[in-house]
């Protein structure tokens, strides 16, 4: 599994540029005498089982972010060495250990002489930007009469939990660029320069810093981390340093909670108008994810993952835009989730080879089958 996971890590799988790596999972999986097909951009697999009134769902994004600073990395981002039974590279965690897992799962269900249920895997992209990859999905699901078709559905999203956990909620998002004109004047006579962009852009981001402390205090005691909004990335430039730059560009990363999504975009929207600052969307928002914690499959991984902890994800992923169809969904896959998107990015090679065992059995016990 190893050199499989490898060669994962060696494409280069940017949001958009996904195609190469998807054509690898498809010709491995055809190899095994699986058929998988492209729903758009996606690469899905169906396997039928005995009852085709219910299905069970995997869910995995082939995208990664990028690696910033290439010599910021001691390992090769795109090499996978393996050092003291980890392995290195942009992506082993979040999430082409979840790929592999979920590959080695495909193979294991279609080589058994039965199968319960129906099964899908749904290989998908863009999760990192805007999860139009299995908001798309979820759509032609809808469309095809799959919905209506199963009185039982659930899906396991296999982004990194450490096989310790499953989350059965996470935040939304916006991304949101927010600019402000200004003038551009002579730097010696700042009293002059109104309105001074940079200057006014910073007190936007001073107001969403007290906002951020507001939401906190309001929503302390709520089952999810409370809304943030954080600047990623600023560009105020002039040509000359003695010159003010007549505009000024800042991207933030707004996360939201249930109950609270459009809600607090709103509020950033009133602040903005409040210093004349226009705010534009980098990618469509991404929805808040939600499952009862009492639901069944969350029995069923008590049952299957010794002491495994349930709890919301703080982050975001693809699992709201099956929540927001009703379709029932817990996060849980191999690799850490404080390794994602970080330099030197790695995954413990046990959990990722640990993984579809749990994978199977999961799906076996909620199918019916008590022993796997």
């Amino acid at each position: 599994m190893a050199d499989v996971l490898r060669e994962l890590i060696n494409f280069q799988s940017y949001s958009g540029q996904e195609r190469p790596i998807l054509e690898y999972i498809k010709a491995h999986l055809e190899q095994n005498g699986i058929k998988p097909f492209y729903q758009g951009d996606n690469l899905v697999v169906k396997l039928q089982g005995q009852d085709s009134s219910r299905a069970f769902i995997f869910n995995g994004h082939v995208d990664i972010v990028d690696i910033g600073d290439s010599k910021r990395w001691k390992h090769d981002p795109w090499l996978g060495e393996v050092v003291g039974g980890r392995i290195y590279g942009r992506g082993a965690s979040d999430m082409k250990g979840g790929i592999l897992a979920m590959m080695e799962t495909t193979k294991s269900l279609a080589g058994r002489k039965y199968l319960p249920t129906d099964v899908w895997f749904t290989f998908v992209v863009k999760e990192e930007t805007d999860g139009s990859g299995t908001e798309q999905f979820a759509q032609w699901f809808q469309l095809q009469g799959y919905k209506k078709q199963y009185s039982e559905l659930v899906a396991i999203f296999a982004e990194p939990t450490s096989l310790d956990t499953v989350q059965y909620g996470h935040r939304g998002n916006f991304f949101i660029e927010a600019e402000k004109i200004g003038v551009s004047a002579h730097s010696s006579r700042p009293r002059e320069i109104d309105p001074h962009a940079i200057l006014e852009m910073s007190k936007f981001i001073l107001d969403l810093e007290a906002e951020n402390l507001r939401w906190q205090k309001e929503f302390e005691n709520a089952e999810f981390a409370p809304p943030t909004i954080t600047p990623t990335s600023i560009e105020g430039k002039s040509e000359s340093p003695n010159k003010t730059a007549d505009n000024c560009r800042v991207h933030f990363d707004l996360r939201t909670i249930p109950l609270y999504h459009q809600e607090a975009f709103d509020r950033v929207r009133d602040l903005a108008k409040q210093r004349s600052i226009k705010l534009s969307l980098l990618h469509s928002p991404a929805p808040t994810g939600y499952t009862d914690p009492e639901a069944r499959i969350i029995k069923v991984f008590q049952r299957v993952v010794p002491g495994v902890k349930k709890e919301v994800n703080d982050a975001s992923n693809d699992l709201g835009f099956f929540t927001q169809v009703g379709i029932d969904g817990v996060i849980f896959g191999p690799g850490e989730m404080p390794q994602a998107h970080r330099e030197d990015e790695s995954a413990d090679i046990n959990q990722i080879t640990t993984a579809p065992k749990f994978f199977e059995e999961i799906y076996l016990i909620w199918a019916g089958i008590t022993k796997a």
